[in-house]
């Protein structure tokens, strides 16, 4: 980290006052795009008034249609029609054809009453209108007025189901001078042609709304904004000290850092020397051991029993060798040699070495892992070491007749192998530090601290990790992840 000094007053006041310009004017933007969303709702509703007064339209019409049936059986028949259907025909309105039902066509002169009777209760005084237009007709107001070069004209003859009105083109409709929005229906009633219905609103109540709106959210603003500048006043007077502050805490932190660093380092620099110290001495009484084991074997050729004795001891002299020189590797930061390896067999060859330990400290050891896991890429001396060791280090945290469990699981990266133990479990604060060299939660004399620490190495070379937390509801979890082969296919059942 770095010390930084502290902003100009000036600069962070305009910047206050910038970001205050940015939060209206977003608001604002956000205000006026709820505007326009309220008024598309407000016209869908006025287009549901206009489908509901242009059904009551169609019942005045069929009724006009049943009329019309009378009057052409009449006509048929030779008998004068009835005088209230006469009367209610004759006067002027509009005119419409209908068949005769002997192929030809019979006149009619519909009142506007007869047609629209019921339509006002679509209207509210002065707010609000219904705008009717019949075939061959013009665009009239339910008292008749036309209104053949309004936008609304043209609109109830497009097909279109909505319309905004502008200011100047509500006030000639005789609405207040306010935006106002139209919904149109479309009627096809057979015989009697294509007639259209619109509702037609003022949305001044709507504009109103919204303009309050703006007016709170804008003095909202300017409220926050002026307790901004309040507190930030009082604030920029305590940064000075509070950056001081900061940068002596942040130099205290650093060289903490440091410290800590450097600790690491030395422990990991013993660990180097210790391995290839360890390397040197064992290799050694171990050639001494191969030596004498082969001079052995022709001897005891007869002896079934102890031939396999002294192969034994050749395999797992060869084995020390196969590990010691993987931590020679790993002390030189160097990598391992990858193979494709089945996570079931690193288990079961660790298993094998640990049996007699759990056999003697009385601790049950059980193996969920399956055999058709996907192939990992690894030493697998190496990784079975790694496995030994969290799996005796669950042992040792066991109580007597204590269980420790192992399985795996495999996800399109790679295979984790869990450890369990029934132990008392670790705390978060030694868990983030038992990977290190040289730390030990065993009792003095009972522990090296390097078995983890190895663990985590090897881990790492293999491109993975090693985490140790605390179970659930008790013990110890260990999880030790390895990356899948190239190719990722499973192990063969």
């Amino acid at each position: 980290m770095f010390f930084r000094s502290p902003l100009s007053p000036v600069w962070v006041l305009a910047a206050m006052l910038a970001a205050m310009g940015a939060v209206g004017a977003l608001s604002a933007w956000d205000e006026e795009r709820d505007s326009e969303a309220g008024l598309e709702d407000f016209a869908q509703h006025q287009a549901v008034l206009a489908r509901g007064a242009a059904s009551a339209l169609w019942a005045h019409l069929q009724a006009v249609q049943r009329d019309a049936q009378v009057l052409a059986e009449a006509r048929r028949e030779g008998r004068p029609p009835s005088a209230h259907l006469v009367a209610r025909y004759a006067g002027p309105g509009f005119e419409v054809k209908l068949p005769d039902g002997q192929g030809g066509a019979m006149t009619l002169q519909v009142s506007r009453a007869e047609v629209l009777d019921g339509l006002s209760r679509f209207e509210v005084p002065s707010s609000s209108m219904v705008v009717v237009q019949a075939p061959g007709d013009v665009a009239r107001t339910l008292d008749g007025r036309a209104l053949d070069r309004e936008p609304l004209a043209a609109a109830l003859g497009d097909g279109r189901s909505t319309l905004r009105l502008s200011r100047p083109e509500a006030a000639r409709l005789g609405l207040p001078e306010r935006t106002a929005v139209a919904g149109i229906a479309h009627l096809d009633a057979a015989a009697l042609g294509q007639w259209s219905v619109a509702a037609v609103a003022s949305a001044s109540r709507e504009r109103d709304r919204e303009r309050r709106d703006l007016w709170r959210l804008l003095i909202a603003v300017l409220l926050a904004g002026g307790a901004v500048l309040g507190f930030g006043s009082v604030l920029l007077r305590q940064q000075r000290r509070q950056l001081e502050l900061g940068h002596a805490l942040e130099v205290s932190q650093m060289s903490r850092e440091r410290d800590e660093r450097l600790e690491r380092l030395g422990k990991m620099a013993t660990l180097v020397t210790l391995a290839s110290g360890v390397a040197h001495e064992v290799s050694t009484p171990l050639g001494v051991i191969v030596g004498r084991a082969e001079q052995l074997l022709p001897r005891v050729r007869d002896d079934e029993r102890a031939t396999r004795a002294v192969q034994a001891v050749l395999e797992q002299a060869e084995r020390i060798s196969q590990i010691v020189r993987g931590f020679l590797t790993l002390a030189r930061d160097g990598t391992p040699t990858l193979e494709r390896v089945s996570p079931a067999s690193v288990v079961s060859g660790a298993l094998g070495l640990v049996e007699h330990r759990f056999e003697k400290a009385g601790v049950q050891l059980s193996n969920a892992v399956q055999d058709d896991l996907p192939l990992i890429g690894g030493d697998r001396r190496l990784l079975e070491h790694a496995l030994v060791n969290l799996l005796l280090n669950a042992c040792d945290a066991s109580p007597r007749a204590g269980r420790v469990s192992v399985s795996a699981a495999a996800d399109r990266e790679g295979v984790e192998i869990q450890v369990r133990d029934e132990g008392s479990g670790i705390d978060a604060e030694d868990a983030a530090r038992v990977t290190e060299p040289f730390f030990t939660t065993k009792p003095h004399g009972q522990g090296t601290g390097l078995g983890l620490a190895i663990a985590n190495e090897i881990a790492k070379s293999h491109r993975g990790s090693l985490a140790i937390c605390a179970g659930v509801p008790r013990g110890t979890r260990a999880s030790l992840r390895i990356p899948l082969a190239d190719g990722g296919e499973r192990a063969a059942t």
